[in-house]
Order: C-alpha cells, then structure tokens, then sequence
C-alpha cells in the first residue's frame, strides 16, 4: 500500500504534544500518529517537538524485509531523477522501539536497501553517509523510519532539526550535561577557549563542567554544591548566590540557565539579561510540567514577547535529552 502525506518523527511518548505543536501553532493537519510519528497533510516549516519531518513522503507495507528494501530503491531513485548526487549524502534509517526485535529488522532493510543500491547506482552508493546530518537544515537524500514490522514511511526531501543522542561523560555531575552538548548541535557552535559562561542554578554542575571541557571559565550561580567532575575544574568559579537577584559586572560570552522554576518566573528574569545585553549566546531550559507547553512555546516564539525581539537567530527545540521541558537557543542581536 502506498499513502501519499507528510510524517514528522519525535520522542516517544511525545506524540500527542507533537500532534497539538502541528495543528495549533504549524498550520497543518495531523491524520494519524504511531509510536514517535505523527502523519500531517500540509507543508511544515519550522518545529519543535520533530527531530525530523517529511513534507512529502509515502507509507509503504509489505511483510518481507527484501520486498520493502526493494520499494524503498523504486521510491527513491523515481524520486531523486534530477539529482545528480556529486557530493555526500545522508540516508537515515530509524525505528519506532515500539516492538521487540524492531530495531533489528530496521537495520536488515537498511543492510539490504544498501545492498541493491550498490548493485543498481555504485556511484551514488559510495557518497552515502549511513548517519545524522552534521548540522539542522534541509536535505536531499532518504529518510525511513520503520513503524512496524510491516510498515515504514520513506522520504527524498527532509528537515533536520538537530537533535541526537549524545555520548556521556562519566565525570559529568548530572545527565543534563547531555541536554547542553546537544544544544550546541542546535546552534551550531559552542564556548571556545577563554570565553566567559554565566551557569544560572548550576547545582551539580553539569553545564558548567561542558563549559570548562570546552575551554571556557565558569561562574556557577547556586546555593547548591557542586559535584564530580565540575570541582576539578579551577576555572569554574562557585559562587553561592540566588540565580534570581544575581546580577553579573560584566557582560558574558553565554548565558546558560537550567532552573526548575515556574517558566514565566524564568523569562522575567532572561527578559532583564537580554535588555540589558548582558551576554551574547545563551542556552535557556524552561519546565513545562505545570503550564500549558503549547502556549508557553508560543510565548517563546512570538517575535513582539518578551525574548525574540532581542535575539537574531533564537530557536526553541525539545531536545533529544529532554523531557517535560524545552530549551531555548541562539545569540543575541549586535
């Protein structure tokens, strides 16, 4: 069977946000949603809640693993006629996790689909990268995400939005230290050597130890300790003070900023760095748990609020390593 419509792919369990962040605040209508897919008909620009997503895309069935590795080469190269492929290019295979052994039959199509593709287009076989994008954006090239044993979505034309998993560091304080790294994927660049980082609620310290690991030098604000790996580092600086009513001498290279505090209460407090251009990049995390996070992401968006206005390439983006919360990104305008 073949289905023509778009299909954005996000977190597990996350499926029902991703649906509202399409049909409230996207513009487009969602059809059907399956374990970490949400099926639209419409043309989506721009998320939040997708890693990736497919404006045009086709749902196709079969119970063979050779048959469907087939289907996607028919789809594909019906699909990519006038692309000549002179450069690398992504193909991404992904799977819902919904079912045992799922991940292990996503990977055999792959296996096989490069098979015929080498048999059929060696040339463009040997400019394939089997992996994530390097950087968010637009891309020609195959997306697949396999939603059953039976059943997988396919694509020639895919966004990116820049989430992935991240490697951990066994002397990290926290897995947040994981949330921060991620969110230099989305900016697409991170502290350098001898940049100045503000870390607002820093307690136990695991964006400022990614800062320090960077090269930066670290002012962490909390009345909390610091742990692990964040004290072996001299240039972070622990200063015990409210995150609300500190107010830096100097202005930052990057604000960071991952309170568990009510988010309205946090963007009270950004508003104030922002307008006084106390820093230039910045990594903001807002909790959603109590709030509506459909309204509190177009708050954050809204380009007359308290935060865009101030930024020139501000993005939000739940991240890969985040979970009732989004994360807010960017620099600040010259």
């Amino acid at each position: 069977m073949i289905r023509k419509a778009g299909f954005a792919i996000c977190q597990n369990n996350f499926e029902a946000l991703t649906r509202d962040e399409l049909a409230d605040l996207r513009s487009v209508t969602p059809l059907s949603q399956t374990p970490g897919c949400v099926i639209y008909s419409g043309k989506l620009n721009n998320c939040v809640f997708p890693h990736f997503f497919a404006n045009e895309s086709e749902t196709l069935e079969d119970a063979g693993i050779k048959t469907l590795a087939g289907r996607i080469f028919d789809y594909f190269i019906n699909n990519t006629k006038d692309v000549a492929f002179e450069a690398p290019w992504y193909a991404v295979f992904l799977d819902s996790r919904a079912e045992t052994g799922l991940s292990r039959r996503m990977k055999s199509i792959k296996e096989t689909f490069f098979e015929i593709l080498k048999k059929r287009m060696s040339r463009v076989s040997k400019l394939v990268i089997d992996d994530f994008p390097a950087k968010p954006g637009n891309y020609i090239g195959l997306l697949v995400y396999v939603t059953n044993f039976n059943t997988l979505n396919a694509a020639c034309s895919f966004h990116y939005n820049g989430q992935r998993r991240m490697a951990d560091d066994p002397l990290a304080p926290s897995r947040s230290y994981l949330k921060v790294e991620e969110s230099y994927r989305i900016l697409e660049h991170s502290p350098l050597h001898n940049d100045s980082v503000v870390d607002l609620g820093a307690a136990p310290g695991g964006w400022s130890f990614s800062a320090a690991k960077h090269g930066a030098t670290v002012l962490a604000i909390d009345n909390g300790p610091l742990k692990k790996g964040a004290l072996q580092w001299e240039t972070i600086v622990h200063k015990k003070a409210d995150a609300f009513k500190f107010v830096p001498n100097h202005r930052a290279d990057w604000l960071f900023c991952d309170l568990v505090e009510e988010p309205h209460h946090v963007m009270q407090m950004i508003s104030q760095w922002f307008t006084n251009r106390k820093c230039r990049s910045f990594v903001i995390n807002f909790k959603f748990g109590h709030v509506n996070p459909i309204k509190l992401i177009s708050e954050l968006e809204n380009q007359n609020g308290l935060l865009m206005p101030h930024t020139s390439n501000a993005k939000v983006v739940h991240l890969y390593h985040d979970r009732d919360e989004v994360t807010l990104v960017g620099t600040l305008k010259n």
